[in-house]
């Protein structure tokens, strides 16, 4: 009879909600994904404001940056972050105002390197994947080296 009415009160219990699934040991996942979408956003609005500039080194760092970012995409690009507002992401307001005003455009130019580098070094410890954090590197390295020369 104990035995009946204990089975009975577990039955009668919500069963327990499924455990998330394990993070990956070293495999691309949404970390990683996240991580990958949201630069590739980044680097395209930021190569609209780049074409402003002289700098062609600027371009084409944002360029080799897109190319290894896209490598990395296990599935379809989505931009789910167009139109956003977001640290080292130029809006296409800034863009426009860059556009006419020569002082814009250097302070939303640095804005990006300074943001992005941020963004970088506090997305850096989570990626896991050994090539996405490759890719990390790599744009760190070329922030540094582009705040660095001014």
């Amino acid at each position: 009879m104990l035995l009946l009415a204990g089975l009975l009160v577990a039955c009668q219990q919500a069963p327990s909600p499924p455990s998330p699934p394990p993070a990956p040991q070293n495999g691309y996942g949404a970390t990683e994904r996240a991580f990958v979408e949201l630069a590739i956003a980044t680097d395209e609005q930021a190569l609209k404001l780049l074409e402003l500039t002289d700098s062609a080194e600027l371009k084409q760092n944002r360029n080799i940056e897109l190319t290894e970012l896209r490598k990395l995409l296990d599935g379809p690009y989505v931009n789910n972050h167009a139109g956003h507002d977001m640290p080292g992401m130029p809006t296409d307001a800034e863009i426009q105002l860059a556009s006419t005003n020569p002082d814009a455009l250097k302070q939303f130019v640095r804005a990006h390197l300074t943001e992005s580098l941020e963004v970088l070094k506090s997305a850096g410890p989570a990626i896991t994947h050994p090539p996405t954090a490759e890719v990390v590197k790599l744009m760190e390295r070329h922030r540094t080296a582009e705040l660095a020369a001014g």
